[in-house]
């Protein structure tokens, strides 16, 4: 580039500086700063003016106001606005923002010919972004805020940019978008001092993917894909009322004739694959292959696919018929560990073989239960007369868990079978209470998660700290199962307090134990958890133990995952199959008593990544990145996956399947 300090105009289509709907343009403002020394005005709609192209209010008079922001510091913070520039805060080194109550068009024509222009010049470059969301193909860009803000610029025979970031998740990574700005800088420099005469504007898509920071995001040029799609509206249906027969309107009450917006976003999407099928090479296509992204099933079978989804959105027949080029992140065939009637049988069949093993001390004593009806829960404890008369000995309190459900939905305490027939019959008064179907038996079925249950025995000394007001916690451990089969924990954990202060499980009025002060799932906490309450925690931040006590702690729940992992491979091959082209993150929970031993409560597929709260989120990207980094690299890039410091090995074997 040349010596001359070129005057650059930065604008979007997403306004100023906002966490939800303009969260990039303070990245590339800052990179900027940092790699250029290009003299920058920044002139940006006041608020978002998305999907509006080159469009201009007609008739309507702007008015600008000033905001100003710190260099060098990522958030979106900033003084003012105010009605006038502030030349105090220049002086102050700040960076001045004009916004304007117009359009993006309108943003750069008023930073073209009117705001900065005597001050510094003419604009030798207009750079518009970078957009929250892709601008590729045709139905994207036309319509684009972004992309109309460059063409104005270009109309006015200025060299022009749109820029636009492509992302697959709405939480933003700091280091990915910071190499992000820093490779749109780079790419602008060459654009600048290499363009072709015959380009009016060049836009810009940078997917936000974990490969930018290493270098091997392929930049190509690509034309734009001329796709076409049918009405972004449909029409909102009137609201009728039903009078016996016959539906009527009533025409007196004014109502309008309206369309919803409602665009089939997938239009895009599929004209790409049909553009693929036909090896054609364009900006959808450029994107499409950019790197590792959630992908729909239909995608070409004979290129490799991460596909990252719920389990009922896996293709199973593309996994079995095309292993090698198709990667999931979930098992299919799991139950053996996630369901808890199926993991307390696979644990209690593995230690009977192995009297040796660690889940001998680190798994309750449970019991599996099934009741249909709560009139039946005598007949149940017949069948199960171990169970009853470990409960008729009053020496141990117990918790009841539905096997399949999730959240803590379901879990009650109890000490006697008298207090347990209470629970079975509140469970069907609730069941009843909520009926809203009326084809549906109204007898007091228990519905259909509820039939299974496990009994498992409370642990009424677990481990107390003072610093948290001796309130009861459980550790929330992330697990992740690759391929068949390497078991790695996350050494990164969670510690989660219950509300209030722990006590002895106790009888009320009403011969019930509350369970205030005994779970510890944040789900069952509202708004208090995490906020005030110092309910989550990150283990190795926990004050009241040694690193060394810490160390202990964590030994035993490697080996206990090992323990588990292994006894499902060898009790219960049907229900748990590891597979060669999968991985899957498991939320494992354990509890500690007072003399620091661990068990293991249950194991969650689908693991609720928001117990974290914000301020701990930062865990859940490192888990991802270790996972990626881990699982996904190595079956796009093959060779040997590289060691991760936050993952530790708890098991491995080689189970060849597919």
């Amino acid at each position: 580039m040349s010596d001359k300090r070129l005057h650059v105009l930065l604008t979007n289509d997403d306004g100023p500086l906002n966490d939800e709907t303009s969260p990039y343009i303070k990245f590339l403002v800052d990179a900027i700063s940092k790699y250029t020394n290009w003299n920058l005005s920044i002139v940006v709609p006041n608020t978002q003016r998305s999907w509006i192209g080159k469009a201009h209010f007609a008739g309507k008079d702007l008015t600008a106001s000033f905001i100003y922001t710190e260099n060098d510091n990522i958030s979106n913070s900033f003084k003012g606005p105010f009605p006038t520039p502030q030349s105090e805060l220049n002086n102050q080194g700040l960076k001045e923002w004009a916004l304007i109550d117009g359009t993006p068009a309108s943003c750069t024509d008023i930073g073209v010919h009117h705001i900065y222009n005597q001050e510094k010049g003419p604009v030798d470059l207009v750079i518009s972004g970078p957009n929250f969301g892709r601008n590729s193909t045709a139905l994207y860009i036309t319509s684009s805020g972004t992309v109309g803000a460059a063409m104005e610029g270009a109309l006015t025979g200025i060299k022009s940019i749109g820029l636009s970031y492509a992302f697959e998740t709405r939480d933003l990574n700091v280091e990915i978008t910071t190499e992000a700005a820093k490779i749109s800088v780079e790419l602008i420099k060459y654009l600048y001092d290499n363009w072709n005469n015959q380009v009016d504007l060049y836009t810009i898509n940078i997917p936000l993917i974990q490969s930018l920071k290493f270098g091997e995001t392929k930049i190509e040029f690509a034309s734009i894909l001329p796709n076409k799609w049918g009405s972004i509206f449909k029409p909102l249906e009137q609201e009728q009322e039903s009078e016996g027969d016959k539906d009527i309107i009533d025409e007196s009450s004014n109502q309008k004739i309206q369309f919803k917006w409602s665009p089939n976003f997938n239009t895009v999407h599929e004209t790409v694959l049909e553009s693929q099928k036909k090896n054609e090479h364009n900006d959808g296509i450029v994107l499409l292959n950019g790197g590792i992204r959630y992908v729909l099933n239909s995608l070409n079978p004979d290129i490799k696919t991460f596909h990252y989804g719920e389990y009922e959105e896996l293709d199973i027949d593309r996994l079995q018929s095309n292993p090698e080029k198709y990667f999931i992140n979930s098992y299919i065939y799991r139950k053996a560990i996630i369901r808890k009637h199926y993991l307390a049988h696979t644990i209690h069949s593995y230690k009977v073989k192995n009297p040796n093993s660690i889940l001998h001390k680190a798994f309750p004593d449970t019991f599996n239960l099934e009741v249909d009806y709560a009139e039946f829960l005598d007949d149940s404890l017949d069948e199960s007369f171990e169970l009853r008369n470990e409960i008729e000995s009053g020496l141990k309190t117990w918790i009841l868990k539905p096997s399949m459900s999730d959240r803590g939905q379901g879990i009650r305490i109890f000490q006697t079978i008298d207090q347990l027939q209470k629970i079975f019959d509140s469970f069907e008064q609730e069941d009843s209470d909520d009926e809203e179907d009326e084809d549906q038996d109204n007898n007091g079925v228990i519905t259909s998660q509820l039939r299974h249950f496990v009994v498992q025995e409370y642990k009424s000394n677990p481990l107390l700290l003072s610093h948290y007001q001796n309130k009861k916690f459980h550790i929330r451990t992330y697990v992740l199962a690759n391929g068949s089969i390497d078991v790695f924990v996350f050494k990164k954990m969670l510690t989660l307090f219950a509300l209030t202060s722990y006590t002895s499980p106790e009888i009320n009025e009403n011969d019930e134990i509350s369970l205030y002060g005994h779970l510890t799932n944040t789900c069952l906490q509202g708004e208090e958890a995490s906020i005030e309450n110092n309910s989550v925690v990150e283990f190795w931040s926990l004050e009241g133990l040694t690193t060394k006590e810490k160390q202990y702690i964590f030994n035993q729940l490697v080996e206990i995952v090992g323990e588990v992992f292994k006894a499902a491979i060898n009790v219960d091959k049907m229900n748990f199959q590891p597979l060669g082209n999968a991985f899957e993150i498991f939320g494992l929970d354990f509890i500690i008593d007072d003399e620091l031993n661990v068990s293991l409560l249950e194991c969650n597929s689908y693991p609720d990544f928001k117990q974290t709260g914000d301020d701990l989120k930062s865990l859940i990207f490192e888990l991802f990145d270790s996972v990626v980094e881990r699982s996904v690299v190595p079956f796009f890039k093959g060779g040997k996956p590289n060691d991760n410091e936050f993952l530790v090995k708890a098991y491995s074997e080689n189970l060849n399947s597919w």
